[in-house]
């Protein structure tokens, strides 16, 4: 176990480089890509992870000067991340999703009908700041420019009488082809994943307003996030499966009555959102956010979470319930990402996150053990790793050469 651990720390010190892109055209700072296919990509959240594991992995490095100059590295290229797509945010407050040399809005991120970019610049900025990466200007800049965001994606949101997020379509989510929003209508789902994401960035938005002495940004971020809170508690939680679900918002359109007629006056629908019942991974995602409450969480992992009828492998946690009648987790499609049902990294992190956070230290150290063991072999036997891996039989499925979240592994440490 120890020699897979050190072989993928090795491994990420000498590849890590390959992750760092000088400025190239438009993108005047230098960035961070996830690797493989999506050499020279700048993505939002996929930025945010790539530099919080090799924070981590510098970290350990033992060696004074090889630390230290791997350290600069990670924080000039994490910092020229972030702040690069401030560089680019739009008047309404949104900032771009993917940016590339040729192109700083891959997806048309100032159009109010699209999504803007997830929800990790206060937690990226958090990292940063933890790490005494950033100057009183850029400080500025960026509390400024999170504060927009938040406002933006309030106004695009519509903030239905639930107070949950929705997604405004379904392109670019970071889940790409989950099914409670892959092809579903625009400003329809409230996804779990979206707005525990939120919330945790609401939350670390707080904490860098108070640390840098902007009271009122402390204030309109923590009422956000505890309003944000109370709504996930209240429509998201399925008290009958003892499970989360994103949730359809399309009911709270107001129903036409019919002229003279009253027939339906008295009938709208105060119930306000119906659950998309499908069990994924996200499912969990209230743990990793601290939402869930310990009652709710020990029904999520004793209930689902450790059924291998469901989501558990041997190689960590389906990114779909296998029960789901869209399971298909080595089918090709259009989009290389797959997530009806492999096995991700970042899928496998986060929950052993949300393990931690509620005490199941039994269950997030075989978690651990099953991820280092999963991408280890994948080392051993291709020189590489993957993007994601069939549940069924650990193989690398796609994406090989990836690295970005995947180096989070070296952050699942055994207790």
């Amino acid at each position: 176990m120890q020699d897979k651990r050190s072989q993928l720390f090795d491994f990420s010190i000498e590849n890590a480089q390959k992750m760092f892109n000088a400025p190239t055209g438009p993108l005047t700072r230098p960035f961070l890509d996830p690797g493989g296919q999506y050499s020279s990509n700048l993505w939002d959240w996929d930025s945010y992870w790539a530099a919080e594991a090799l924070m981590s992995i510098a970290g350990e490095i033992s060696e004074e000067k090889q630390r230290k100059d791997f350290t600069a590295d990670v924080l000039a290229h994490a910092k020229g991340s972030l702040m690069t797509f401030f560089d680019y945010q739009w008047s309404d407050g949104s900032v771009p999703i993917l940016l590339i040399p040729n192109n700083t809005d891959v997806f048309d991120t100032r159009n109010s009908q699209q999504n803007t970019g997830k929800p990790v610049h206060a937690q990226f900025a958090k990292l940063l700041d933890n790490h005494g990466a950033l100057d009183d200007a850029e400080k500025k800049t960026l509390l400024t420019g999170i504060r927009r965001l938040a406002e933006c994606r309030i106004n695009r949101s519509k903030r239905y009488p639930s107070k949950l997020y929705v997604w405004n379509s379904d392109a670019a989510i970071g889940v790409d082809d989950d099914p409670s929003a892959w092809g579903r209508p625009s400003c329809s789902s409230a996804h779990i994943y979206l707005n525990c994401l939120i919330y945790a960035d609401l939350i670390a938005a707080a904490e860098l307003a108070q640390r840098w002495g902007c009271p009122d940004n402390q204030a309109f971020f923590k009422n956000q996030a505890e309003e944000l809170c109370v709504a996930i508690r209240e429509y998201c939680f399925d008290q009958r499966d003892g499970l989360y679900y994103s949730v359809d918002v399309q009911c709270e359109t107001k129903h036409p009555h019919f002229g003279e007629f009253v027939l339906n006056q008295s009938l709208e629908t105060f119930w306000h959102v119906l659950p998309l019942k499908v069990g994924s991974w996200v499912s969990f995602l209230p743990m990793w956010s601290n939402i869930a409450t310990p009652e709710q969480a020990e029904r999520m992992v004793k209930e689902h979470l450790l059924d291998p009828k469901r989501f558990y492998t041997p190689y960590g946690i389906r990114s779909l319930a296998a029960d789901e009648r869209m399971y298909s987790p080595e089918v090709v499609r259009g989009n290389p990402s797959n997530w009806l049902g492999p096995v991700w990294i970042i899928t496998n992190y986060m929950v052993w996150k949300g393990l931690k956070n509620y005490g199941f230290d039994k269950e997030a150290n075989q978690l651990a053990e099953n991820t280092l063991n999963l991408l280890g072999d994948d080392f051993i036997e291709h020189g590489h790793l993957h993007e994601y891996y069939s549940p069924e039989t650990g193989k690398g499925i796609s994406g090989p050469g990836f690295l970005n979240w995947n180096l989070l592994v070296l952050l699942m440490k055994l207790d």
